[in-house]
């Protein structure tokens, strides 16, 4: 519903803009949004494609090793790859180094800068044809999932069940203070996931509103004059370059943070 209010020769609309909302379809396992079923399921095949394209091309490594010439695509890849394991090894031990912690982290940054760039493809409507799927909150809590999950097991595995326990009992005060050393770290623990998820999910919804916003500058005239026509032009592929600014540094905070819960996780000479 749009309406109009006067002012001054001109109108300024006031519309009800609809983000957030998801066609959906009731399945024996729950309720599904379609648009971010699809949506994840084209991420997912574009770095498939990406994976298999850069698998049959690949010629040696950019130090030589292996022989051939490796394509740019390909030295790219490479140059992002050594980037995290830069920052893995200075994050973690080198028991921590030999995890897959490196492919969890590129797959994760991959998956979510493939999906956060969908956004570019948006036009303002209530539903997108291809909308990003980490603007449901949903995609975003799953991915947290699945980075916390293997955390915590790992952490089990480098400290040994009874010393994961004891980590929160005995920190980060005095064992006669555990009553509130297991609330602070039960929060904490449980904050991890929550807050991941919503600083993506955040993100990625609010670029879905501006978009929105600027669609909705459309019906804006001053007398008969388009003015919301000429905004929309000029401001949508300015906030469209902005949003996969937006869209990789929530891709790169992701995956860092992967790397950074998990140092912590499995940090024992730290204490916590």
């Amino acid at each position: 519903m749009i309406g109009f209010l006067p002012l001054g020769g001109a109108q300024l609309v006031a519309a009800n803009i609809s983000v957030g909302v998801h066609p959906q379809a009731k399945t024996f396992i729950g309720t599904l949004d379609l648009d971010t079923v699809w949506g994840t399921g084209a991420a997912v095949a574009i770095v498939a494609i990406m994976a298999f394209a850069l698998r049959a091309k690949a010629k040696g490594s950019s130090d030589g090793v292996g022989g051939g010439v490796p394509s740019k695509f390909q030295l790219v890849w490479e140059m992002g790859l050594d980037a995290v394991r830069g920052q893995v090894q200075g994050n973690t031990d080198a028991t921590a180094r030999m995890t897959p912690l490196v492919p969890i982290a590129v797959s994760l940054f991959v998956f979510i800068l493939v999906a956060n760039w969908f956004s570019v493809l948006g036009l303002g409507a209530t539903y997108e044809w291809l909308a990003p799927p980490t603007s449901d909150i949903n995609l975003p809590l799953a991915m947290a999932l699945v980075v916390i999950i293997p955390v915590h097991i790992a952490s089990i595995a480098k400290r040994g069940p009874i010393a994961y326990v004891k980590h929160y009992i005995t920190q980060p005060f005095p064992i006669f203070l555990f009553p509130v050393n297991v609330f602070m770290n039960v929060v904490d623990e449980v904050a991890k996931p929550i807050t991941l998820a919503l600083r993506l999910f955040g993100n990625l919804m609010s670029g879905g509103l501006m978009l929105a916003l600027i669609a909705a500058l459309a019906v804006w005239n001053i007398s008969h004059v388009p003015i919301g026509d000429v905004s929309t032009v000029l401001f949508d592929p300015v906030w469209k370059l902005f949003d996969l600014l937006i869209g990789a540094i929530q891709a790169f905070i992701f995956a860092l943070l992967a790397i950074l819960y998990f140092q912590r996780a499995t940090n024992v000479e730290a204490g916590h």
